[in-house]
């Protein structure tokens, strides 16, 4: 019962909540109105940036849970890194932050996260292929899986980041801001309308400098980003969409360290603790994307859309505490760091490109939509890395022991580490189908073909599958709908299976390529408003099963080389509630809340890192947030704006080295105010009440051993924006 009990408790509660809610919205079901043709909306701009627009939908009829963050939030919310913003939404958290500031992952319902640029494949490559802040307009993230868009990625969900686009009127904005740490940033966002006169061309760019520092004093990024974008209308049927966004990042990465074997903080260890010596690293990023759509007839419209990314990046690294020699994590008698020091290179080229063919026509009533489509993706991964060895030590009981030598970086040799070439070919259908007045459903299946040449082992392999995804909404009232949906997803997994007769010890044994993981997700929700506009609300409770994750292979007692067999498997089951409330004029509140229970289920090999019983490393079981902003409606202060927020989660257990680390709860705040018509000052205090906490643990599984890094503490950034 205890697999089923949560979800079942959700699910009961959403049926309450929609009842209730749907007597309180707009009378019975006698008075409710039918939804038209031209009723139909969808988010976003007239390109395929969007996660949902490929069919237009309205948003509140997909059968999925979808949160959109715009960019007025991520203004007034002003988290230095706009990714930060990710924390409010429920079951969502950060995962760990990668060696440049602001390059952090996220975890979806236990998963991580996949990011994605205006519904595109992203290769963030430490960091240097993230698009800037001034690239974006709006955050979306869906949840559960997403096969159906993307072929294999993880099922806890996508991150998607949409970019800004041309608009009609001119305009110049301007934007700087600085604060702790001597952190600084300087931005230009230049719309033009119509240039040369040319009614038919639309033409926007966006230039920023960002210096971006940390409580570690050493650690610093600079980051230039320029990205100019154009859109034409050719004729009345036939318009494209183009941009080129180019991103250069240099940085002295901060530190990581290890913590004590029950996974507390040495006492010397605080935010500004640097280990090892400065280096440097850093690289550049190219991505160019394109569309164009052409309308053969009213209802039958050809889109096709590309981009390509190149991402290079150049990395010396002697950052970082490790206690792997006297064990995993410092205890009596163990109480030395080690700091080692390497270098290398990573070289990332994506190519995408997808063709649809997209049609509505009438039936029963109404308008169904369909499309067929196909895509390609091929990337290139070469990496080249090189170990120096150790740079020194020191005892973490007193960091003045510390004894480092001048690392010679040159002297490295670098050998091949990863160098692959990876093609998926995919081929979908999906439709908005619309029986009767008040149900939409949503169908698609996909099929995808994946390749992979590992071109440092000579190794070859491949994985297709076919996916489904199918879910309805059913309108409760004019403003409320409830939904139920099942989709499946595959991923790729890394590891060998030894064949049969092998022997696990001989190097040259032969061995396939592991079988890729799949995953099935059953949801319902309710979205929509009630109490007369008031609240809009969105709930959703999930059961997620992953099959044929990869486990350590019983049979190979020797351990080395390491093999991997597919019997793994996971099971996320929770439940997610929000609520944006109009509390009065002026004062607007926003509620969320996420549970999620991620157990392991199924493994071949007990105690070779996770135990069937085990809660998946380094999830909490609980996310929240709350935030409040009032905005003066009259008097000298009219338009004043004061926010206040908390953002936490619960403890995260990393089962495999029986250790729970302790979750966090953070305070922030911000006040603006428009000092005219073309100038506001906005100040924004994160960690307000300066909570110590760590935001990275010991990577993926939690070791003691390394990896933990402190979150910033209290910080404070001041904000001058100018439009004209």
């Amino acid at each position: 019962m205890s697999k089923y009990k949560y979800g079942v408790s959700a699910i009961a509660l959403l049926i309450s909540m929609g009842s209730a809610a749907a007597q309180q919205s707009n009378g019975t079901s006698s008075e409710l109105q039918t939804s038209s043709i031209d009723e139909i909306t969808v988010i976003g701009e007239r390109f395929q940036n969007s996660l949902v627009n490929r069919l237009p939908i309205d948003p509140q009829k997909l059968p999925f849970s979808l949160d959109v963050l715009d960019a007025d939030a991520i203004e007034e919310r002003g988290f230095f890194n706009p990714f930060d913003i990710l924390e409010t939404l429920p079951n969502v958290f950060r995962r760990q932050t990668e060696l440049l500031p602001g390059s952090a992952g996220y975890n979806i319902r236990g998963l991580t996260g996949t990011v994605l640029t205006n519904n595109r494949p992203e290769s963030i490559s430490r960091g240097v292929g993230r698009r800037d802040v001034s690239y974006i307009e709006r955050i979306e993230v869906a949840k559960g899986p997403a096969s159906i868009l993307l072929g294999p990625v993880i099922p806890g969900g996508v991150i998607n980041q949409v970019t800004k686009s041309p608009q009609e009127n001119d305009f110049v904005n301007l934007m700087v801001r600085g604060g702790s740490y001597g952190t600084h940033r300087e931005e230009i966002d230049a719309n033009v309308g119509a240039p040369f006169g040319a009614e038919n061309i639309g033409f926007r760019m966006t230039v920023a400098y960002e210096d971006q520092q940390s409580p570690q004093g050493p650690e610093h990024t600079e980051t230039v980003a320029i990205r100019p974008v154009f859109e034409i209308d050719f004729t009345d049927r036939t318009r494209a969409h183009a941009s080129i966004a180019y991103t250069k990042r240099d940085s002295v990465p901060g530190s990581r360290f290890a913590v004590n074997a029950d996974g507390s903080v040495p006492d010397t260890v605080d935010e500004s603790t640097y280990f090892g010596v400065p280096s440097v690293q850093g690289g550049q990023d190219l991505y160019y994307d394109a569309e164009l759509q052409h309308e053969f007839l009213d209802n039958l419209k050809l889109v096709l859309r590309g981009s390509y990314q190149n991402a290079d990046f150049d990395y010396q690294t002697s950052q970082g505490s490790y206690n792997y020699a006297g064990g995993r994590g410092f205890s009596a008698g163990d109480t030395q760091a080690y700091t080692y020091f390497s270098r290398g290179f990573r070289d990332q080229d994506t190519a995408y490109g997808d063709a649809q063919l997209l049609g509505d026509f009438e039936a029963f009533g109404q308008r169904q939509d369909w499309v067929i489509g196909g895509s390609y993706r091929w990337e290139k991964f070469d990496n080249h890395w090189g170990f120096g060895g150790v740079l020194g030590t020191v005892d973490i009981t007193d960091l003045s022991t510390a004894m480092y030598s001048t690392p010679d970086f040159d002297a490295i040799v670098l050998s091949p580490f990863n160098d692959s070439s990876t093609d998926l070919s995919s081929v979908y259908g999906e439709t908005n189908f619309r029986p009767i007045d008040r149900l939409t459903i949503v169908a698609g299946v996909r099929y995808d073909k994946y390749e992979q040449t590992d071109f440092r082992r000579n190794q070859f392999s491949e994985a297709d599958d076919v996916t489904f995804r199918i879910g309805g909404t059913y309108e409760l009232s004019n403003t409320l709908n409830a939904y139920v949906s099942y989709a499946e997803s595959f991923v790729t997994q890394g590891g060998r299976v030894i064949r049969a007769g092998e022997d696990y010890t001989d190097p040259n044994a032969a061995s396939d390529p592991i079988s890729p993981e799949t995953a099935t997700n059953y949801e319902v929700g309710l979205k929509g408003s009630v109490l007369n506009g008031r609240v809009n609300l969105t709930a959703a409770a999930f059961m997620l099963t992953r099959q044929n994750v990869a486990t350590a292979d019983p049979g190979n007692v020797a351990g080395s080389p390491s093999y991997v067999i597919g019997t793994g498997e996971q099971e996320h089951n929770g439940f997610e509630l929000g609520a944006a409330i109009n509390v009065s004029d002026g004062f607007k509140l926003n509620l969320s809340y996420g549970y999620v229970d991620a157990e392991v289920t199924k493994v071949i090999n007990p105690g070779n890192g996770q135990d069937v019983g085990d809660t998946v490393a380094l999830t909490p079981s609980h996310t929240f947030s709350v935030y409040g902003s009032y905005t003066v409606q009259a008097g000298p202060l009219e338009d004043l704006r004061v926010g206040l927020g908390a953002r936490g989660i619960s403890k995260r257990p990393a089962p495999r080295h029986n250790i729970v680390y302790e979750g966090y709860t953070l305070v922030d705040a911000n006040v603006s105010y428009p000092l005219n018509e073309t100038f506001e000052v906005q100040v924004n205090v994160h960690n307000l009440l300066d909570e110590r906490y760590r935001d990275t643990i010991g990577f993926d599984n939690g070791t003691a051993g390394t990896g933990h890094r402190f979150g910033n503490p209290l910080s404070a950034y001041v904000t001058l924006r100018a439009s004209f």
